[in-house]
């Protein structure tokens, strides 16, 4: 899909608008329908041919674009271990989420410093490789432990990362919207308030208010995203 680039991050007195969740000035949004999931390869054919009049004319020129193809094989791929060079250890039970750091680490400043200072660790001590008993080991993938994150809110922040792609519903909104901000994810904040816009105007906020407590206390965006859902309701009812 194509998203919109702009960032348009959330301002601490304001009352939540529209431009505040996925619109800018033209109109642009998100691209993403909270809603319904289009299907299907979005395969581009354009064919391009040269006026037979002119002495000059040149060959035809075919351009193709698969995008789904390659996204599907990106997923497939960071569901498989072996092909992976990042282990991410999410939560108490160290539950494993992997990843490509080429991708990672192109798409989020934050994810490049992240696995630039994993690197540079030192080998596992021994303390540490008693604690690994209690996740996988660490073979020969660079190790990130993550603890501020659902391990499901962040399994899709990761698949996005790599394939574009995420499914947003009202219970990992927060930890999407989190995530977005941490590392820089300037495309899926946009998606994540576009989505909370609509569930907004349906009245469908409590379960999204229900899943911010989890966030509440770990990351300041979550903190401003109640804030704002909580302004936007009263500017209605007023």
């Amino acid at each position: 899909m194509d998203l919109c680039s702009s960032q348009l991050p959330l301002v601490d007195n304001d009352v939540l608008h529209l431009s505040d969740f996925g619109y800018d000035n033209e109109g642009c949004s998100s691209g993403y329908d909270s809603a319904t999931e289009h299907s299907g390869s979005d395969r581009d054919l354009d064919t391009s041919i040269s006026d037979n009049s002119s002495s000059t004319a040149e060959p035809e020129v075919t351009k193709y674009r698969s995008t789904q193809e390659l996204c599907n094989t990106l997923q497939y791929i960071i569901s498989l271990p072996d092909l992976c060079d990042v282990m991410f250890l999410v939560g108490e039970k160290r539950v494993p989420v992997y990843g490509m750091k080429a991708v990672l680490a192109t798409r989020s400043r934050v994810f490049y410093n992240l696995i630039l200072e994993a690197q540079q660790q030192l080998p596992l001590s021994k303390k540490s490789k008693k604690k690994s008993k209690q996740g996988p080991t660490p073979s020969n993938h660079i190790v990130i432990e993550i603890n501020k994150y659902k391990l499901e809110d962040f399994r899709e922040l990761v698949t996005f990362v790599h394939c574009g792609k995420v499914n947003i519903n009202a219970s990992n909104v927060t930890g999407l919207y989190c995530g977005a901000t941490e590392f820089s994810l300037s495309d899926l904040k946009i998606a994540c308030r576009d989505f909370t816009t609509k569930s907004i105007r349906k009245g469908l906020t409590s379960v999204i208010l229900k899943s911010v407590k989890f966030y509440l206390g770990l990351h300041g965006a979550a903190t401003k995203f109640v804030e704002k859902i909580r302004g936007y309701q009263k500017s209605v009812k007023g």
